[in-house]
């Protein structure tokens, strides 16, 4: 199998949300945010590796600087 991936800067607070799915510690405004964000993913997507370092950054979801994680989604196949 062949595996490629995308790369994100994804501000620390939206990971309890990706991961399981832990809406808890977000506004009511950035739910749709997030929705819109996972929904345009691609559709052949496996699994996030999270970098351990965060940097300042723009987030891929809100748009805004944050400080941010670094991920790389995982998909079968190639994008290159």
């Amino acid at each position: 199998m062949t595996l490629d991936y995308f790369t994100y800067d994804i501000a620390d607070y939206w990971l309890p949300a990706i991961e399981n799915e832990d809406y808890t510690a977000l506004d009511d405004d950035e739910i749709p945010l997030l929705e819109e964000f996972l929904d345009n993913l691609p559709r052949n997507a496996m699994s996030w590796e999270w970098g351990e370092e965060t940097s300042f950054a723009y987030d891929d979801i809100s748009g805004l600087m944050a400080q941010c994680v670094r991920g790389k989604l995982y998909i079968k196949g190639h994008i290159r």
